[in-house]
């Protein structure tokens, strides 16, 4: 399995790629956990602290924990510090203590990481010491390089380029910073800044182009204008982190050298004294650490020594570990199972929304700049729920009866586990039954392009994982759907550069375009967390300094945006090539990304499936839940919540009333001794015989918020971790999709297109040649008011109004769009009057509720783009006409026919009205066979006696009663205008055009409903496909 070999068989969904990262605690887990006496703390802390890798960590992972250790080391220290203190830094550093031998996640010197691959055999052997690296900390040096920039000297020293998030909005320029927006008057000056600053340029030559240009403003007043765009953010300088390293800081050492004393040397003696440390072996550097603090302190004296140490350490743990194929083909089996019962959009809802007003906004066809549509006056704006923080894994919840019975189905599961005292085994029924549960249509979506999976990986030795004897625990942190993002801050310290780069493009073959996005998180302290080096020759930067002119450097406003098939895609402005935005680390998005970064992290992910591991289907808060197995992956371990009576009994009870509370809930859950307290991927063991245990659990139970879950220690003693020489590991293995061919995701094969053509922007404002009224109303209420209201408002407008036409909409309230053309004086002198009578009647009568006039912004490329728009107007002017007729007929008693079957008349109707060509060819080419087929089986004699094509309009007007139908279509020529453009376009641009006619012919006839729309087109096919083998057969009798 090394580089591209895989081990998948021919129908697999997912290929095991490489690097592997490992996940690794620093000490081995071997029993005898630290514990300390609760009537008297000291001593023990002593013992514990005496451990020189554990102080050396717990020194650089908190300074407040650091100075406590430092004052009970004395001998009156603990009276100095007082009980509680005492008692809550024992707890802490008992925790420490446990999570260096149990938790792999990578945290100081408390875990490392390092690299896997697979091969024959499994091996685990030492290479050597463990090694540190040390960068500065982002939040810091973002804090100190904003200070030194407050020196004209250090300004005129670097270059500066305009913010590429600051919008230009009515005269001023603005800029969003997490729930904060700055603004400044977009004058004069401020203009020329923009405008030299599009690229990169020196500040002094800026400073100095602009003096000259404003000869009025001193000197001065420029450079305090734009010293203030810089603190403000509008300006980046060269010298604003992005990414921390060497590089940065020498230009940083440049800008100050002379210009801040002490402040170059300062950071010379940062760096040489970080050199020093990083030589020195973990447990043996606590001097040459104390010494590195005390450099950044005397560069910065704010920093104070109980806090957080503002310097970055990561460990690489000296292994060369080996994994067999077996243990790759578990994880890849796994993957496939998880996807197969994963249900529909219950991962990134919102995405399905905004794409279906992306939709109703541009159309289908339409590419929309990403810089306009993110600007909420200009285009849509980024999805609402981006202004607060909405987790990227929103699950349906037990009140979602769409989810019933998936969650019948598992409830199942856990009750027989439960019964039986034994865990969840899923095999190939269950995994079945539970993918018939989740109510998708197998291989409706794609498997994620990539996918990265996070595991621990347990046996008792190398040999036994060589037998199969292992299993595989998900870990809290499950992974990523970008394969590498776990390990791409520990690229450069792990040496796995060049095999990150290979995950972060891609499967081969794919025809896209992979970007790497670089940006600025809103807490400069995650600046540590998107240390990444550059893995893909084309960059994405947002809100970061670069140079745009570099043709490798994309622009996000260029990028354009289009509808896709199940989801929005990203495209290239030149070439049309799909474009895919790579985030190559962990950051947390929803929480730490600009909105528009987020946006393009959700368009990638956001598809009707979107693999997030086992859930609990809305079960996941009872009391218990055993263990879920598949093969020789453990999903989720055996998990207890405590409930209210044992938090009662944690915060008001005595020693005696808490031990009982205890002694109770573990007998009423049949909880082990040894169990793990976890929050996310914090995690640490905790042995319930022991009295220091038990007031640990208790400590976490009278937390302000206490948000944690107990499940069982499958490592307690060290066991599992003999493979590893007790060293508690973690693998995280990533995935590509297989090649398989792309499946269409609703009842029409996907219409090809090389590159959507960019959206118009024509609006019609009242008050011009477009009047657009919404009127409110029940549903109920539509066709009386189609049927019967309209047509007076028509008939008293009929002089004034050249064409007109309506749909049915929600926004999210239903109403009727009413649209009428005409001269604007005319429309605004006699027809917004006329309607405004009609309007207060129909209130008044409660037939309507409320009116709104809009802006008006045609769907001109959804049409064939404007010059056939006048055409297409035509068009819905005659089925909006007909639409009417055939409510009213309905009213009136007409020949009852099933929905369905006059969907498919009407549609039969519409298409054949466009001229002489083979529409039921047409018809059976883009529309796929469903299951909504036997509706077609159902009525097929009355709707093959219905349709008829070469005179659909008049036949189905004579046989439903409805003869003023008949004279709707075959006495108008907008028709036959339209259709001798559509039909002479291209093929892609036709087939679009032709569905979304269809789509609001069942729109204007029976409201807004997908799922009976999809029946109308399974009938029309079915006709359809009826026609054209009769025609066969007559051709073969000939």
């Amino acid at each position: 399995m090394r580089g591209t070999t895989n081990v998948r068989a021919e129908q697999d969904l997912f290929e095991i790629r490489e690097p592997v990262l490992v996940r690794m605690a620093s000490t081995p887990r071997t029993g005898g956990e630290a514990r300390i006496d609760p009537d008297d703390p000291v001593p023990g802390v002593r013992r514990l602290a005496g451990d020189p890798l554990l102080r050396q960590a717990v020194e650089v992972a908190s300074g407040s924990l650091a100075l406590s250790l430092q004052r009970l080391g004395e001998p009156d220290g603990a009276a100095a510090l007082g009980r509680k203190r005492t008692v809550s830094a024992a707890r802490t550093l008992t925790r420490y203590a446990r999570r260096s031998g149990g938790r792999p996640t990578p945290f100081g010197l408390f875990a490392g990481v390092g690299r896997a691959t697979f091969g024959a055999a499994a091996k685990s052997s030492p290479t050597g010491d463990a090694r540190v690296r040390v960068r500065l900390d982002g939040g810091w040096l973002h804090r100190r390089v904003l200070a030194w920039m407050a020196v004209p000297e250090v300004r005129r020293r670097v270059e500066v380029v305009l913010d590429d998030l600051s919008v230009l909005r009515d005269g001023r320029l603005l800029r969003h910073t997490g729930e904060r927006e700055i603004s400044v008057r977009d004058n004069a000056l401020v203009a020329r800044v923009r405008e030299l600053t599009a690229r990169p340029v020196g500040y002094g030559a800026l400073l100095d182009d602009l003096a000259g240009r404003f000869p009025q403003l001193s000197a001065e007043r420029i450079d305090a204008v734009l010293a203030g765009l810089v603190q403000h953010g509008f300006l980046l300088t060269s010298l604003t982190p992005h990414r921390v390293d060497d590089a940065l800081l020498s230009r940083i050492e440049a800008a100050v050298d002379g210009a801040v004393p002490g402040a170059a040397e300062g950071l010379r003696a940062v760096r040489a004294a970080a050199a020093v440390h990083e030589r020195d072996r973990p447990g043996e550097g606590l001097a040459s650490w104390r010494a590195l603090l005390g450099e950044v302190r005397r560069l910065d004296p704010a920093d104070r020594a109980g806090e957080r140490p503002p310097v970055q350490v990561d460990l690489r743990m000296p292994a060369d570990l080996v994994l067999p194929e077996a243990v790759g083909e578990e994880v890849r089996r796994y993957a496939e199972a998880i996807w197969a019962i994963t249900p529909e959009w219950t991962t990134l809802e919102h995405l399905r929304d905004y794409r279906d007003r992306f939709i109703e906004h541009y159309g289908t066809a339409s590419a929309v700049p990403l810089g306009d549509l993110a600007d909420p006056h200009r285009g849509l704006g980024l999805p609402p729920e981006y202004g607060g923080a909405l987790p990227a894994h929103s699950r349906s919840g037990p009140g979602d009866d769409a989810d019933r019975p998936r969650r019948n189905a598992v409830a199942e599961l856990v009750q027989q586990a439960v019964m039986s005292g034994r865990d969840v085994v899923l095999d190939d029924a269950d995994i079945a039954r539970l993918a018939d549960a989740a109510g998708h249509t197998p291989g409706s979506t794609r498997p994620p392009r990539t996918l990265e999976l996070c595991f621990q990986l347990l046996a008792d030795s190398t040999a036994a994982i060589d037998r199969g004897e292992f299993l595989l625990l998900g870990s809290p942190h499950i992974g990523s759907w970008t394969a590498g993002a776990t390990a791409g801050r520990f690229a450069e310290l792990t040496g796995l550069t060049d095999g990150l780069a290979a995950l972060a493009a891609g499967p081969a073959g794919d025809d896209v375009l992979p970007v790497q996005v670089e940006l600025a998180p809103r807490d400069p302290r995650s600046l540590n967390i998107v240390q990444v080096p550059q893995l893909l020759p084309h960059r994405l930067p947002i809100g970061v300094p670069a140079d745009r002119g570099d043709p490798h450097c994309l622009d996000w406003r260029t990028l354009l945006v289009a509808a896709g098939e199940d989801g929005l895609r990203l495209l290239h402005p030149g070439s049309g090539r799909p474009v895919v935005p790579v985030f190559p680390h962990m950051l947390a998005l929803d929480a730490q990304a600009p909105p528009v970064a987020r946006f393009l992290s959700d368009l990638v992910a956001a598809r009707p499936r979107v693999w997030s591991g086992w859930d609990w289907a809305g079960l996941d808060t009872l009391p218990y839940l055993p263990a879920v197995r598949h093969g020789r992956v453990l999903a989720a371990p055996r998990r207890w919540l405590p409930g209210r009576r044992l938090r009662d009994a944690a915060r008001t009870a005595g020693p005696a009333a808490w031990a009982e509370g205890l002694r109770q809930w573990r007998e009423r859950y049949r909880v082990p001794d040894r169990l793990q307290i976890a929050s996310n991927d914090r995690m640490f063991p905790i042995d319930l015989r022991e009295s220091w245990d038990a007031e640990l659990l208790r400590a976490e139970l009278t937390a302000p918020e206490p948000r944690f879950q107990l499940v069982q220690d499958l490592t307690a003693d060290g066991a599992g971790l003999g493979w590893n020489h007790g060293h508690s590991t973690e693998i995280v293995v990533p995935l590509f999709r297989a090649p398989t061919p792309e499946p269409a995701s609703d009842a029409r094969r996907p219409i090809a297109r090389s590159a959507p053509r960019p959206a118009p922007t024509r609006v019609h404002l009242p008050g011009e040649d477009w009047l657009f009224a919404k009127l409110y109303a029940d549903p109920s209420a539509h066709e009386t008011l189609l049927a019967e209201h309209l047509p007076r408002l028509l008939a008293d407008v009929e002089g004034d109004v050249d064409r007109w036409f309506f749909l049915r909409y929600r926004d999210p309230e239903p109403h009727l769009r009413l649209r009428l053309h005409g001269d604007p004086a005319v429309l605004a002198e006699r027809v917004l009057p006329t309607l405004g009578r009609h309007v207060r009647r129909l209130i008044d009568t409660g037939a309507l509720r409320t009116m709104a006039l809009d802006v008006y912004r045609p769907e001109t490329d959804r049409y064939l783009g404007p010059d056939a728009l006048r055409a297409a107007e035509e068009l819905f002017l005659t089925d909006s006409r007909s639409a009417i007729v055939q409510l009213q007929a309905r009213r009136a008693g007409a020949a009852a026919v099933p929905d369905e079957v006059l969907a498919a008349v009407g549609h039969a109707v519409l298409l054949d009205s466009l001229g002489d060509w083979d529409w039921c060819g047409w018809v059976d080419h883009l529309l796929e066979k469903t299951p909504d087929h036997q509706l077609y089986q159902r009525h097929r004699a009355l709707t093959d006696r219905l349709i008829r094509p070469g005179d659909a309009a008049r036949h189905a007007a004579e046989l439903l009663g409805v003869p003023a139908l008949a004279a709707v279509w075959t006495d108008s020529p907008a028709p036959r205008a339209y259709g001798r453009l559509v039909l002479a376009a291209p093929e892609a641009d036709r087939d679009e055009a032709l569905m979304s006619l269809l789509h609001i012919r069942h729109n204007r006839l029976f409201g807004i409903d997908r799922a009976a729309e999809s029946r109308g087109y399974a009938v029309l096919r079915g006709a359809a496909r009826s026609l054209l083998g009769r025609r066969a057969n007559a051709a073969g009798r000939a």
